[in-house]
């Protein structure tokens, strides 16, 4: 497809793209201009059908699959569609880790790792440490009777969870919450040193552990069979914070909004009739926390939904529109008709389907559960239709989650002194010393003519200078000797300044 030269043939492309809709419609939907609102996908799927030519950044076609089939058949159909960057046929390739764009047996290489290592973590392990972090996070608030569940609990959790997992102290799980906020501050020069930040987190906690490997998850993809290489495991877990962290917050606060905001809910979930488990997938369902997810890359020409789609052309897939499908979505509005239904897409389909299903699962039960447990008396202190949610499309949740609640009359505990850090372990090295010049303490000196004289003659000895840097008693050792931090304590060392 000829693509032109500059902004003129880039906007040729769209409109050659918007002309090829079977149903019409007009020009492409400009979604890069819909940052911060939400977009009509009803109205959308009115106008185009359910394939809908957009524009991802000005001049840069691409097509919205809004229907459910459309969706599903995209992310299941590696024959036909790609995940791989690199079929893109105009357009900067965006970033999304090597196991996300890759096809067939590169992407299981790196991906069964990574699922193994999931596998790991039972219920058993990841139960207690979520509760753990969640009560610490609570009980900093407990007292107030107010709080922002987003802000004071929903965001850091995931992060200092997956922290644990990895096999770290919670002091590295606090630098990696603090550069995760960094990252997403929407300031350039604190985002680019956040991401410096990131990278090194997961490059030092890959060599920590190839050094000293425990019962984590980062052990375990370690010592998996693929044998990943350093950079290769430290993209892996870098893709599993990033797809884990994120998300799995905005889960946890359009949970949180949906049980405080919907008395129907609320009653079914407390009551029991609307198992934790199954509140979970109506979530998904009805808000999902990713709304589009790039991308798709066809292969070669071919039609899709009655549409002439060229070969590299990007598809975005429309989670949130695809489960407002009318031919799927018919008991939307109907709690108990969604609960327990696992055929969304939130999860994604195919090959490249969220490992970590049951793991953020049993997340979510968990921290929901402590919170309402914690949290007497819990209720919106805003109205539902008065909170900023986050930028549209791709990751959706409510920027903030302000409550009330019944204080527990208790002083909210100190906050946390930074646990000290191991400190370097200096061994001290008692040398072993010649043996003293032959003196009159241990043999009299040789009189002359080889005779022994008839009184030992005292022979001075030398007073040696004592080396540079040495104490009274022993020798300091040479600051050289001193080993050097391995590049975590030194990141950790780096922000704490």
């Amino acid at each position: 497809m000829h693509q032109g030269s500059g902004s003129a043939g880039r906007g040729d492309a769209v409109h050659e793209a918007a002309a090829r809709c079977p149903h019409g419609g007009g020009a492409a939907y400009p979604l890069h201009r819909n940052s911060g609102s939400e977009v009509p996908w009803d109205l959308l799927r009115e106008r185009y059908g359910p394939l809908a030519p957009v524009e991802l950044g000005p001049g840069e076609p691409g097509w919205l699959l809004l229907g459910y089939k459309e969706n599903l058949q995209a992310l299941r159909d590696q024959t036909r569609f790609s995940a791989d960057p690199a079929h893109r046929s105009s357009g900067p390739e965006p970033f999304r880790g090597r196991a996300l764009a890759r096809d067939g047996e590169d992407h299981q290489r790196l991906r069964l790792p990574v699922v193994e290592a999931l596998a790991s973590v039972g219920t058993p392990t990841l139960v207690p440490v979520v509760e753990r972090v969640a009560v610490r996070l609570l009980d900093r608030v407990a007292a107030e009777g107010s709080a922002d569940l987003v802000g004071h609990f929903a965001a850091p959790l995931p992060a200092l969870v997956l922290n644990e997992l990895f096999g770290l102290p919670d002091e590295y799980g606090r630098l990696l919450l603090r550069l995760s906020r960094d990252h997403r501050s929407g300031d350039p020069e604190r985002a680019g040193a956040a991401e410096h930040g990131l990278r090194s987190y997961f490059r030092g906690l890959v060599e920590r552990k190839r050094a000293a490997p425990g019962q984590d998850v980062t052990s375990a993809l370690l010592a998996h069979p693929h044998a990943l290489d350093d950079g290769e495991a430290a993209e892996a877990l870098a893709l599993l914070w990033q797809s884990g962290h994120e998300p799995t917050t905005h889960l946890l606060g359009n949970a949180l909004l949906r049980l405080l905001d919907d008395p129907a809910v609320w009653t079914a979930y407390l009551g029991g009739t609307l198992a934790p488990e199954d509140f979970v997938d109506y979530v998904m369902w009805t808000d999902p926390p990713i709304d589009v997810l790039a991308g798709r890359y066809p292969v070669t020409d071919l039609n899709l939904a009655g549409t002439r789609i060229r070969k590299g052309e990007p598809l975005l897939m429309g989670l949130a529109p695809a489960h407002g499908d009318p031919g799927v979505a018919g008991g939307r509005d109907d709690t108990m008709a969604l609960a327990g239904n696992r055929s969304h897409l939130a999860w994604g389909a195919g090959a490249h389907r969220c490992p970590a299903t049951a793991l953020v699962r049993e997340l979510v039960r968990t921290a929901i559960d402590t919170a309402l447990d914690r949290l007497r008396g819990l209720m919106l202190s805003v109205e539902a239709g008065h909170l900023r949610r986050g930028p549209a499309p791709g990751l959706r949740g409510p920027v903030e989650l302000p409550v009330w609640f019944t204080p527990t009359g208790e002083p909210a505990p100190e906050a946390e002194p930074e646990p000290e850090r191991p400190r370097t372990v200096r061994r001290w090295v008692r040398r072993k010393r010649k043996p003293a010049p032959r003196g009159a303490r241990y043999q009299a000196p040789m009189a002359e003519g080889g005779e022994q004289g008839d009184r030992a003659v005292p022979v001075a000895r030398p007073k040696r200078a004592a080396p540079a840097g040495a104490g009274a008693r022993y020798q300091a050792p040479f600051a050289g000797n001193e080993p050097e931090p391995d590049p975590l304590e030194q990141l950790l060392r780096d922000w704490d300044r």
